[in-house]
């Protein structure tokens, strides 16, 4: 039967040209036994299944068409699984404690983000980088046969480029390099990576190449930084199938040890011995100063609407919230704070809104202990407030979640990275974040002139750039107030957030887009009345842009709504159809 269901779907996809034949074979080989695992675990109808995958339901309004008929059985699309689990919250909080100025002249650390390096080792400049697959700047079929066609109608750049195409791995050694170079009067205490090492290219994962990636960023980040610890989070990439990280009560085949395994080896000597097991679920601590202690979670094990596996138990896999809350309590008895290093934001499309809530939870229960957040995934620059009650923005602020900008330039975004300036280890340190600074890569300058590519400063304070007295929480909910009725500091936020400005071609964003942009500040988990105030009912959609769809219209950032759509559909319509579907934007507030 597997092998039948298999070839249906190749067959469907290359029949209605989702994506071509070898991609086809390639991303439906790779999910096929995954899949075929929790068809036959799961406990609800095929008709909930239909629902789930297909929105056959939104589809048949959508077009009204006797073709799409057969979809009218579907159920409506909802999570078919228990989406509100509760996680036991422990008892006997403290009572919360605003944070207070850091005195002048105490000991400083300064801490490095890098988030979405996304290398693609097949990068070749001059390739087409406006392909009609995925991912573009390499080659498509044959990496041995690299021919550069006359037609090129966009060549891929000696840097980079601006598009569906990833980061060429000598751009992460020249941003290492220019880093060890520059920074030498700001020497850097440790590094943090929140995830996503290699390419968007899904179809071509291997578990080899995985491993190899992991060895390869590892090695190169620690030949430029010998004696400055690195501590890296999984991202949702690095699972093989993409997305889908197997929890321990899967078949032993599905388990993810290889990679885990490959992790606790390439990163000897950043993580203690003690941790190594804990790695085996992709997360651990470390006590990286006296009273301050770093926990990376996994966050794409638990918390990724795009693992199949979650949709046959998504109650706290593998109980890795309940090692958070541990580990957190442990952290509080002992007076120690915390810094949390995770890849995906709880408020996008692809998290779980059971796992985005209950860490909601957790991080309101441990605010006095838990003194940084460090995400990625969107590639964008970013932050997230939370609250003190979930589902009301006029409540107190608790904690502010920082989303990284990426190395990589896909698909709209220059290459950055982050320096954050955080209270130094002394005893009584609060180690809070005090500031940070960003830098970036101007990949249209740096391909114009590509002997000479210069890093730029895009701020020198975080705090100057956008008036915030100091890192608090109430600072950031602050700004999201102030940018309603300021349209500079609104229009400087997103320009940042691309590293890009309206003449590097990002456009222009009206009254009913900025108020999407400032509702997804406030979603850390997926809230109908967080944004109530700005008249969205809706959380919004923060996805990764995978794939270009002349029937979807840019509607700002990493979002997406349908154009109108004819009513004789050929075979092409109904591919970007399908892949459209689900990349719909609230009509309320759209981004």
């Amino acid at each position: 039967m597997s092998f039948i269901l298999v070839d249906l779907a190749i067959f469907v996809c290359q029949t209605f040209k989702i994506e071509d034949n070898f991609i086809c074979k390639g991303i439906v080989g790779d999910f096929s036994d995954e899949f075929m695992y929790v068809l036959g675990q799961i406990i609800v109808e095929p008709h909930q299944i239909c629902g789930l995958l297909l929105d056959g339901m939104e589809l048949s309004k959508l077009f009204k068409t006797k073709f799409f008929i057969f979809f009218s059985d579907c159920g409506k699309f909802i999570d078919p699984l228990n989406s509100t689990w509760s996680i036991p919250i422990p008892s006997g909080q403290p009572t919360p404690i605003d944070k207070q100025p850091v005195p002048n002249g105490k000991p400083i650390l300064k801490a490095l983000h890098l988030t979405d390096i996304h290398l693609d080792m097949l990068y070749t400049p001059g390739l087409e980088a406006q392909c009609a697959e995925p991912q573009c700047c390499r080659p498509q079929q044959n990496p041995s046969e690299v021919s550069i066609a006359a037609n090129v109608k966009q060549p891929a750049g000696p840097w980079g480029t601006v598009g569906n195409c990833d980061s060429p791995y000598w751009l992460l050694t020249n941003m290492l390099a220019f880093i060890q170079k520059n920074h030498k009067d700001v020497r850097l205490d440790y590094v943090m990576v929140s995830g996503d090492l290699t390419s968007h290219a899904d179809w071509d994962y291997t578990r080899d190449s995985h491993v190899a990636m992991v060895k390869n960023i590892s090695d190169t980040i620690r030949s430029y930084f010998p004696n400055i610890p690195t501590y890296f989070a999984v991202g949702n990439h690095e699972g093989v199938p993409i997305d889908n990280f197997a929890p321990h009560f899967t078949p032993k085949q599905f388990h993810m040890d290889w990679l885990y395994d490959a992790m606790a080896d390439a990163w000897t000597g950043w993580i203690p011995q003690d941790q190594v097991k804990t790695v085996n679920m992709g997360c651990y601590m470390k006590k990286i100063y006296p009273g301050l202690r770093l926990i990376s979670i996994n966050n794409a094990l638990g918390g990724d609407s795009i693992n199949f596996f979650l949709y046959v138990n998504q109650t706290d896999p593998d109980g890795t919230l309940t090692w958070l809350i541990q580990q957190l309590l442990a952290a509080e008895s002992a007076g120690d704070f915390v810094q949390i290093v995770a890849h995906i934001p709880g408020g996008g499309s692809e998290a779980l809104e059971g796992w985005a809530l209950n860490y909601y939870k957790v991080i309101n229960r441990f605010q006095n202990t838990i003194v940084g957040q460090f995400f990625g995934h969107t590639h964008s620059e970013e932050f997230y407030v939370t609250y003190e009650d979930p589902e009301s923005a006029s409540t107190r602020p608790t904690s502010v979640v920082y989303s990284a900008p990426s190395l990589t330039t896909y698909s709209e975004y220059f290459p950055a990275y982050r320096i954050y300036k955080i209270d130094g280890a002394y005893k009584g340190s609060s180690y809070q974040v005090i500031d940070f600074e960003e830098w970036y890569f101007n990949i249209t300058e740096a391909n114009a002139d590509p002997q000479s590519p210069q890093w730029k400063q895009l701020y020198a304070s975080v705090n100057q750039e956008y008036g915030l007295n100091s890192q608090a929480p109430s600072e950031w909910s602050n700004m999201i107030e102030r940018m309603r009725t300021n349209d500079a500091l609104f229009e400087k936020y997103r320009e940042n957030y691309y590293r890009r400005s309206k003449y590097d071609g990002i456009g222009n964003c009206d009254e009913k887009c900025k108020r999407g942009w400032l509702c997804s500040a406030r979603q850390m988990h997926h809230s109908k009345t967080l944004c109530a105030d700005l008249g969205c009912a809706y959380r919004l959609l923060i996805t990764e842009h995978r794939s270009r769809n002349p029937l979807v219209e840019r509607q700002g950032r990493n979002s997406y709504r349908r154009k109108s759509v004819p009513v004789h559909l050929s075979n092409e319509d109904i591919r970007q159809t399908v892949l459209a579907w689900k990349s719909r934007a609230s009509s309320d507030c759209p981004l």
